[in-house]
């Protein structure tokens, strides 16, 4: 009987021993399984901060090359115009030269005045990429200064039909190239100054 009673007392204790190691084991898996899921979640959010934080820098540094690019391309474009208007400028003022010293019942300059036609039509193309790069108070001052050089070109032509057609009024169209030569100064200063501001105001 005591024997009995020793025998079970062993078995109680190799069982509540048995019992403990499995708790303890299940505890520790437990635990493993709650830090991995953690872990699992915590490099999860990580990985998304980063994906976010790489996303971002893309569409940084794709909006600085874009700034980029439309600085040069605006720097280009009104380079160009002011080029053109240049040339049209230099053939106007030879133009002028010649129609002011013609004679009564000479021949216009046709030549001059078809490189003036020219010369319009070359103004107006690049004044379309001005307009597509902008901004549109740019564009705006683009399109004034070539109508005012387009409006000189016919004060010229109308001078030079006066002055060949012996008309009395020549004194007068005269007068008008002059009004027509100020307003195209004046259109080409508004110009230049609008691209100024605008380099001024960091926006090229």
């Amino acid at each position: 009987m005591g024997y009995l009673m020793r025998h079970d007392l062993g078995m109680d204790e190799g069982t509540a021993a048995l019992i403990a190691g499995l708790a303890g084991t299940v505890g520790a898996v437990a635990g493993a399984v709650v830090g991995a899921v953690a872990a699992v979640r915590g490099a999860r959010i990580g990985a998304e901060k980063a994906a976010e934080t790489a996303r971002q820098q893309v569409r940084d540094q794709a909006s600085i090359d874009h700034e980029h690019w439309l600085r040069q391309q605006r720097i280009e474009a009104y380079s160009e115009f002011l080029t053109a208007y240049d040339d049209s400028a230099l053939i106007a003022h030879r133009t002028f030269k010649k129609i002011r010293d013609m004679e009564s019942g000479d021949p216009r300059p046709e030549d001059d005045l078809d490189e003036l036609t020219a010369t319009a039509l070359r103004l107006r193309q690049v004044r379309q990429r001005v307009k597509l790069v902008g901004p549109e108070p740019i564009h705006a001052r683009a399109v004034g200064l070539e109508d005012a050089a387009r409006s000189y070109h016919t004060d010229l032509d109308c001078a030079a039909v006066a002055r060949e057609s012996n008309d009395p009024d020549v004194d007068a169209e005269f007068m008008q190239v002059h009004t027509g030569m100020r307003a195209m100064a004046d259109a080409h200063d508004a110009f230049v100054r609008a691209i100024g501001a605008l380099i001024e105001g960091g926006h090229v």
